[in-house]
């Protein structure tokens, strides 16, 4: 863990931000990226970069994505999901998942959807999505665990 990383310092979510968590990877809503439906997947270890990821994290991260993804799906209805990664704002390795929904205009749809972030923030409509995707984590036969 690194003192000065945002994603390092989400090891202290509070547990209504936290999706999941196991030993080598956490999801949540994130600190200024609180739109519903909305999560960081981030390793756990500090990592600065996708090429960085050790072999294990490199072959658990499309499961965990997949595990994700199909329950914010299943969570939101969501029409697609997107996840990206672009790694230079911070530095420490993780993606964005975000749930897109019939609302989403086709103006804001694939990379254009992190436009609504300063217009679609609503961190108790956030959490309360996330305790949904818990939930359906959770009927997934627990594959994940806080």
């Amino acid at each position: 863990m690194t003192d000065s990383c945002l994603l390092c310092s989400m090891e202290d979510a509070e547990p209504e931000a936290r999706v999941f968590s196991d030993a080598v990877w956490a999801a949540e809503v994130a600190p200024g990226y609180e739109v519903p439906g909305w999560f960081f997947l981030r390793t756990r270890r500090h990592v600065d970069a996708l090429a960085g990821l050790d072999d294990g994290q490199a072959e658990t991260f499309g499961l965990r994505a997949r595990t994700l993804a199909r329950a914010v799906e299943q969570a939101t209805g969501a029409q697609a999901t997107y996840l990206m990664h672009f790694g230079e704002n911070y530095r420490h390795f993780h993606a964005l998942l975000v749930a897109r929904g019939p609302e989403v205009g086709p103006e804001h749809r694939g990379g254009a959807v992190v436009q609504l972030l300063p217009t679609h923030r609503d961190r108790p409509a956030a959490l309360a999505v996330a305790a949904d995707v818990r939930e359906a984590l959770h009927s997934q036969n627990g594959v994940l665990a806080l």
